[in-house]
């Protein structure tokens, strides 16, 4: 019997959240700290309108924005110093990073009739089959856009269409927002930026930011597979094993920015003690050990064929997630823990753990996504031999691991929990030996706290009318709302007086909806769910005696999200 013919189906094996949500705690002996594995949420409501790039909404005619060209570089001698470099672990670099001298004088003006002007460049990169931008000293005024798209069918004048949807930036309250930042990936070798600046924003002749390097992709990460160095044809497709189909749905392939360049790693979510759906995600420390690293994330999420030794997904068209708070990380085991910011798509799994040491002999399978093409699965079992301190051995049977799978798992065959993560190894096609895991076991202690516990804020239980918090108007900073966990509020308003409740957010990290409700009985009379940095309401209380709100806040769409919330009474 295969390793893969072991494992039960773990939708069978978790059935509801209750057995999840049963999860042991670090206490003796017999038992040690373990998840099992956790379907997502179903039933996700459709997302709401799309961003549009300004010149879109407004039908403004960019078609031949000014741009900016940086000389040719030679995408085939990048690919041959790979060959001959020292990449660490399983990492694949795909892009380098090039500076870039962006200024408002290089873009082009338009006035609107309501006051607000549109500035719009282009940056181009000779023969990059993909660019990512990098933006810094952003500071946006209240009511700006920023937005960012790949262009196509371009020539020297400028002139070119948008290839994809904008990715698209506001202030929050305040004029809050992220001071630096990379942009997702785009397509081909130019990227449209737009600001729309509202009426009366200082100064007339500047743009709040600026743009000081780009990733310049000699391997494309947005077509069907990269143009060299693609997974071999040793490797097996993990939709031919659908008794892995629920641990295969919890893994990603993700890029990041490090030390100029880019690289891709692969890597998987993690369930936690209370079940609650935070984006835990394990990958290796050689791929992402620094917050700047992780903020640069962008995550692609089930690309995999659906059907055996199918055609895999466009890159392109599958979903992604960007940016990633690091919770811990350590080099004796090789481990990243961290939380993904962006909006998850639905249809994902978060894997089940195990703190116990695999023994010698277990039986198991990593998926991964090798040289950073669509998801393989491989075979083995924890052998004899040595490895680094704080990791583990495996020894394939069927199918080895590439430049690409580093940050990958190693899932018992028994119960499909983790035990390890890929840090390094000699193999690969025609040379399937073994590999070296950082061992779970080693990394559960450092962070137990976190997988135990998901991630809340001060103002929880709360998640119910009933449970409502009691709040004084100010200012409640970093709340956090869950798929599974809501929050309630309420608030005594005096005779006279007018409720405002505002939640400042980030909507590309999850959709948040606001509902005001005058008793815990019935339907809310006011509510606000736009697709925007923003929801807001207000009420008077035209009673002569005080009177009770309550308001609910929660997720439209996405797992996790965390928002700002600002009470007054005037």
């Amino acid at each position: 019997m295969t390793a893969s013919a072991a494992l039960p189906r773990l939708a069978s094996l978790c059935g509801a959240l209750a057995l999840a949500a049963a999860l042991s705690t670090p206490a003796h002996a017999a038992r040690v700290a373990e998840t099992w594995g956790l379907p997502g949420p179903t039933g996700d409501k459709a997302a709401k309108p799309q961003d549009i790039a300004p010149s879109e909404r407004l039908r403004i005619d960019v078609g031949r924005a000014p741009l900016v060209a940086l000389e040719p570089v030679d995408n085939r001698t990048l690919a041959l110093e790979d060959e001959i470099g020292d990449t660490p672990g399983k990492m694949l670099r795909y892009a380098i990073g090039r500076p870039v001298a962006l200024r408002a004088i290089d873009g082009e003006w338009t006035g609107l009739a309501d006051g607000s002007r549109l500035w719009v460049a282009e940056v181009v990169s000779p023969g990059a089959l993909g660019l990512r931008l990098r933006f810094d000293a952003v500071e946006l005024p209240d009511g700006a856009e920023l937005a960012i798209y790949g262009v196509v069918d371009g020539d020297l004048a400028g002139a070119g269409q948008a290839a994809e949807p904008a990715e698209v930036h506001r202030a929050l309250a305040g004029g809050a927002q992220e001071p630096a930042f990379w942009s997702g990936s785009v397509a081909g070798e130019r990227a449209r930026i737009e600001y729309l600046a509202p009426a009366g924003a200082p100064p007339a002749d500047e743009v709040p930011f600026r743009v000081d390097q780009l990733q310049h992709f000699y391997r494309d990460p947005l077509a069907d597979q990269l143009t060299s160095k693609a997974a071999g044809i040793c490797h097996n497709d993990v939709a031919c094993h659908p008794e892995w189909a629920d641990v295969a749905r919890g893994v990603a392939r993700f890029t990041f920015v490090s030390g100029g360049a880019s690289y891709i790693c692969s890597g998987q979510l993690l369930n936690d003690g209370n079940a609650d759906f935070t984006p835990y995600f394990l990958t290796a420390s050689h791929c992402v050990d620094t917050a700047k690293e992780a903020g640069s994330t962008e995550f692609f999420w089930l690309y995999q064929a659906s059907s055996c030794n199918g055609a895999p997904p466009s890159l392109a068209a599958v979903k992604r997630s960007k940016g990633a708070t690091l919770v811990s990380t350590g080099v004796s085991s090789d481990y990243s823990l961290l939380i993904v910011e962006g909006a998850l798509p639905s249809g994902l799994f978060w894997e089940g753990w195990t703190g116990a040491a695999a023994a010698t002999g277990t039986a198991g399978a990593a998926i991964h996504h090798p040289a950073g093409d669509y998801k393989r699965i491989s075979f083995g079992q924890k052998s004899e031999g040595v490895c680094s301190s704080d990791h583990i051995r495996v020894s394939w049977t069927d199918g080895p691991t590439e430049p690409g799978s580093s940050g990958s798992g190693f899932f018992r065959g028994d119960t499909g929990q983790l035990v390890g993560q890929l840090h390094y190894g000699p193999s690969a096609c025609g040379l399937e030996t073994y590999d070296c895991y950082g061992s779970f076991a080693a990394t559960f202690p450092k962070v137990a706290t976190a997988l135990q516990g998901g991630s809340d804020d001060g103002s929880d239980q709360n998640d119910t009318c009933a449970a409502a918090r009691t709040v004084t108007k100010g200012k409640l900073n970093e709340r956090i709302v869950k798929v599974n966990d809501e929050d309630w509020y309420k608030i005594t308003v005096p005779a006279g007086s007018t409720l405002t409740v505002r939640l400042d957010f980030v909507h590309a990290n999850g959709d948040v909806d606001l509902g005001l409700y005058p008793s815990c009985a019935g339907g809310p009379f006011l509510t606000s769910t736009s697709a925007s940095n923003v929801e807001k309401v207000a009420v008077k209380n035209i009673g002569s005696q005080p009177a009770t709100a309550w308001w609910r806040v929660h997720l439209h769409s996405d797992t996790r999200n965390s928002y700002k919330q600002t009470v007054s009474l005037k």
